[in-house]
C-alpha cells in the first residue's frame, strides 16, 4: 500500500489541528490527494483516484471528509463551467483558468501574474463596507485545445 511521507503527513496532521479536527487517514489522504495543482475532481473521481493508489475508502466516506474539509475552509468547492461540482485543496494561492467549452480546470499561481488584487480589496472594503478575506478569481475562457476547434 502506497504510503505519504512522513513530512507531508505532519503538514495535513498540523493543518488537520489548526482548524479542530482530529487527524484520520481518510482525512490526511483527501488532503494529500487534492493538495497539487491542476488537481479538481469531483467526489466520484476523488473516490476512484485514492482507490486506484491502492487505499481502502468509502463513497461515503469521501462525501462525509469533503463537507468537513469544505466547512472548515481546507478546501474548497467551486462549480466549473458545465456545472459540475468539484474540489481544489491546492495549498499554494492561485486562481482558476476555467473553458467553457470541455470544462476544464486549470490553476495559474497567484506568484506567476501581477499582484492585480491588493489595490483593489481596499476600495472593495471601503466601497461596501465589508471586510474582505479571500477573493477567488476564476478566469472563464476556451483553453488551447479548444480554442484550436473554434
Amino acid at each position: 500500500m502506497p504510503s505519504i511521507r512522513n513530512k507531508d503527513r505532519s503538514v495535513y496532521r498540523e493543518r488537520l489541528k489548526s482548524v479542530g479536527l482530529r487527524h484520520t487517514l481518510p482525512r490526511e489522504r483527501i488532503l494529500s490527494y487534492l493538495d497539487r495543482k491542476n488537481v479538481h475532481p469531483t467526489p466520484e473521481e476523488l473516490y476512484q483516484g485514492l482507490r486506484k493508489k491502492g487505499y481502502s475508502i468509502g463513497l461515503s466516506t469521501v462525501y462525509l471528509n469533503l463537507q468537513v474539509l469544505r466547512e472548515v475552509g481546507l478546501i474548497r468547492e467551486f462549480k466549473d463551467p458545465k456545472g459540475v461540482t468539484r474540489y481544489d485543496g491546492y495549498s499554494k494561492p492561485h486562481y482558476h483558468l476555467a473553458c467553457r467549452a470541455c470544462g476544464r480546470v486549470e490553476d495559474v499561481l497567484a506568484s506567476e501574474l501581477p499582484d492585480f488584487l491588493e489595490p483593489v480589496l481596499p476600495q472593495v472594503e471601503e466601497k461596501t463596507n465589508w471586510q474582505v478575506d479571500e477573493a477567488r478569481v476564476t478566469f472563464v475562457g476556451y483553453c488551447p485545445r479548444c480554442k484550436r476547434g473554434r
